[in-house]
């Protein structure tokens, strides 16, 4: 609705004007009476305000949002249409492509979707092994075998158990970095190493009686660091394997690696972590030279494909795969690692 307003020598002749005009159902909203003419001198004038529920103004700017609303709704089907085509058509590509393949690598492709794999990814390495291997790939066994070493050959490792330098573990709050400190270290136990772990959170120190507890039931050392001064002396002290747990908080974060220059830093995130949170975590340490990654909590996701679909895009070296609260949920991985979770199910 718009308000318009007319002028007229007098009220009588204003309203009967109008009501020719604009019918006897025009809404009045003001009549002003003895107001200024346009020479800015009193007359006998008035102006009269009326409302306009049909005004052509209105009337085509409603018209064009009708239309407009129609426009954006032919284009999303049109665009939903052609997305679900698109997929239809890809679907029927990859159908086709496989069926030139053994059934073998039919099932393991089945498998590895199954498991939460990108099917792009899947059809890949199942190509690469028909490339490789032709009718022998037939053989159940050696094709496994063989997409297992293809598979290991897209993931790059970072080794922790086979050298004596120290390590400090980075990642969000809550994505498991005292469980993976504390596997870390039983498993470097294990090899026969003498680890150390150092916790460092200035502000709450919620680990810390938990710290307390997993050394006295394993005999495992733990120290506890304050403030990032007392941090690196108690790195610089002793030659055991040490394993820093750096709290989540972003700005202690910052000051703990900042006094480890020469440290190897792991980032630790949870498996079921979204793509876009891990880019923003590793995007926002870029400052840090982050020598590989830890994920944690793969006993709470059934579908392992998943998280090797994050690993592969990430590009990034991978030190430690942690599951359940186990000390032997933990898995150091070689090269054959990720194809024998994915195929297989979980190896802990």
């Amino acid at each position: 609705m718009r308000v318009k307003t007319y002028t007229f020598e007098d009220v009588r002749t204003g309203m009967e004007v109008i009501k020719e005009q604009f019918g006897p159902d025009t809404i009045i909203v003001d009549i002003k009476q003895n107001v200024m003419n346009g020479s800015k001198t009193a007359q006998n004038c008035c102006e009269i305000s009326i409302a306009l529920d049909n005004d052509p103004l209105v009337t085509m700017d409603n018209s064009l949002g009708e239309v407009r609303k129609k426009t954006e709704a032919v284009w999303s089907d049109a665009a939903k249409y052609l997305s679900d085509r698109l997929l239809s058509i890809e679907s029927d590509m990859l159908t086709d492509r496989l069926k030139n393949y053994p059934t073998t690598l039919k099932v393991l492709y089945e498998k590895m979707l199954r498991s939460g794999l990108d099917r792009y990814l899947a059809l890949s390495l199942v190509s690469e092994v028909f490339a490789e291997m032709g009718s022998l790939s037939e053989n159940s066994l050696k094709a496994a075998f063989l997409l297992k070493s293809r598979l290991g050959k897209r993931i790059s490792l970072c080794t922790v158990m086979s050298d004596d330098a120290s390590t400090a573990l980075i990642g969000p709050t809550g994505s498991g970095k005292t469980e993976a400190a504390k596997k870390l270290a039983l498993a470097m136990k294990e090899e026969g190493l003498d680890p150390l772990i150092i916790a460092y959170d200035p502000v709450k120190r919620g680990t810390y009686s938990e710290y307390i507890n997993f050394s006295g039931k394993t005999g495992i050392p733990v120290q506890f660091a304050s403030h990032a001064g007392d941090l690196k002396t108690q790195v610089q002290n002793g030659n055991e394997k040490k394993i820093i747990d750096i709290t989540g908080h972003s700005v202690h974060q910052r000051e703990a690696v900042q006094c480890l220059p020469g440290m190897r830093k792991l980032a630790v995130f949870p498996a079921g972590a979204r793509d876009e949170a891990v880019d923003q975590y590793l995007s926002a340490m870029s400052y840090v030279s982050i020598a590989g990654l830890i994920f944690t909590k793969l006993d709470e996701y059934d579908r392992f494909g998943t998280v090797c679909n994050t690993i592969v895009r990430l590009k990034r070296p991978i030190a430690a795969l942690i599951g359940g609260p186990e000390a032997k949920d933990i898995v150091i991985p070689g090269p054959g690692t990720f194809g024998t979770m994915l195929i297989e199910g979980k190896t802990w």
